[in-house]
C-alpha cells in the first residue's frame, strides 16, 4: 500500500477513539471472577482475547450456552451505559480528525458497542460532524457488517481504505478482507501485531505522518 493512496480511514471506537477499554475491562473482569469462578488473571485474558465483538458474543465464546450469560451482558451493558459518556475522548482524535478532513481524507467510527451509545458519545464529545458516518452494533449489524456496509455504501476499494483498531481480531478481519490495518497497541503488544503481519502506530498523531510517506 502506498499510503498516499488512501481514501478512506475506519476507526474503531473502544479504545482508539474513546478511552474506554481499562473501564470495560474491570466491569468484566469482576462479571466474570463473580458470576464463572475464573481467577482475575484468567478472566482478563479471555476477555480481552476476544475483543472485537459486541460483549454478548464474547460471552457466548468463552461460556457456550451458559444460563448465566444473559444476566451477565445486561448487567455489564447496564453499567456501561451508566458510565461510558463520562470517558474521554484519546487527546490526539480531534486533532487528527481535523486533519484528516481538510486532506478530504474520508473518516468513520465503527464499534461493537451500540449504535445510539456511540452516537450520543460521539455528539457530546464534538467530533459528530468531523467524521462522514458513525456506526454501532445493532442486532445483525456487527463491526465487521459495518465495515463492509461503508466500502458498499462509499465506493471504497478495500485496498485504498485503512482500519485503525486495537484488537487482534480487528487485524484478523482486516487481513481477511484486503483492508490496509493499523493497530494500536494498548491491549495488546506490538509483538503480537507483528505476529500477523501488522504495522502499529503509539497514537492518533502518528497517523498524520503514515499518511504522508
Amino acid at each position: 500500500m502506498k499510503n498516499k493512496n488512501v481514501k478512506a480511514v475506519i476507526f474503531d471506537f473502544d479504545g482508539t477513539i474513546a478511552d474506554t477499554m481499562p473501564f470495560l475491562t474491570r466491569i468484566a473482569v469482576k462479571l466474570i471472577t463473580e458470576k464463572y469462578g475464573l481467577s482475575k488473571g484468567e478472566a482478563k485474558h479471555r476477555y480481552l482475547e476476544t475483543t472485537g465483538v459486541d460483549f454478548a458474543t464474547q460471552i457466548e465464546i468463552i461460556f457456550p450456552n451458559n444460563p448465566k450469560n444473559h444476566e451477565v451482558v445486561n448487567a455489564f451493558e447496564a453499567k456501561k451505559l451508566e458510565c461510558v459518556f463520562e470517558l474521554p475522548l484519546f487527546p490526539d482524535v480531534v486533532s487528527t480528525l481535523t486533519h484528516l478532513k481538510k486532506k478530504s481524507v474520508k473518516t468513520f467510527i465503527c464499534s461493537s458497542t451500540k449504535h445510539e451509545i456511540v452516537l450520543r458519545y460521539c455528539k457530546l464529545k464534538g467530533i459528530y460532524t468531523l467524521v462522514d458516518g458513525i456506526f454501532g452494533y445493532k442486532a445483525g449489524f456487527g463491526k465487521y457488517d459495518q465495515i463492509s456496509f461503508i466500502l458498499k455504501n462509499w465506493r471504497l476499494e478495500p485496498t485504498k481504505v485503512l482500519f485503525i483498531g486495537d484488537s487482534l481480531k480487528d487485524c484478523e478481519f482486516a487481513t481477511r478482507n484486503r483492508i490496509n490495518f493499523l493497530g494500536i497497541p494498548r491491549i495488546f503488544k506490538v509483538e503480537d501485531f507483528k505476529k500477523r503481519g501488522a504495522s502499529t502506530i503509539d497514537n492518533l498523531n502518528d497517523l498524520m505522518e503514515v499518511l504522508e510517506e
